[in-house]
């Protein structure tokens, strides 16, 4: 699917495979440390085997993946993982280049519809405390914000799906 963005570029989406662990990788290279701090709350500069292999090989039902592609390059990934029969574990990271052009919350759009076909009412997200960017982004797309939590830096979002 094709996703057009605020500058009028466009990006080709599609559930991830087990033949990204090579676009994931160079992926993670290619983000700030910043951007890759903000998504993973601590830093990070490359995936273990073991990470490529969880991030890759997913069922589509318990983890959902997409991936964002411009030119055979990788430029963001979404997915919600189940934590429970009816709520998943949001995550994403948007490339430096693409951040603010509408793209994260397109992807958080379809990953939500995706998870929400396959029972999920809620979706949560974890975030460093001030980045209101994200926070931003999980209050956006859902019908109600059922909990908001701050702790040592951190905070969880929990958001209720449209039915």
């Amino acid at each position: 699917m094709l996703l057009t963005l605020l500058d009028g570029s466009t990006v080709f989406v599609r559930p991830i495979s087990p033949e990204d662990k090579p676009l994931l990788a160079e992926g993670l290279r290619q983000i700030s440390p910043e951007t890759a701090f903000r998504r993973f709350l601590t830093p990070k500069v490359s995936f273990s085997a073991a990470e490529l292999r969880y991030l890759t090989e997913v069922d589509q039902h318990d983890h959902i993946a997409l991936v964002a592609l411009q030119d055979d390059r990788l430029v963001a990934v979404a997915r919600a993982v189940r934590t429970d029969e009816h709520t998943a574990d949001l995550a994403i990271v948007v490339g430096d280049p693409w951040q603010g052009l509408g793209l994260g919350r397109q992807l958080v759009a379809l990953v939500a519809e995706r998870a929400r076909v396959e029972g999920v009412t809620h979706i949560a997200g974890t975030m460093l405390a001030g980045n209101t960017r994200a926070l931003k982004l999980m209050r956006g797309f859902g019908t109600q914000v059922d909990r908001d939590v701050i702790s040592h830096g951190v905070r969880e979002v929990v958001t209720r799906l449209a039915a």
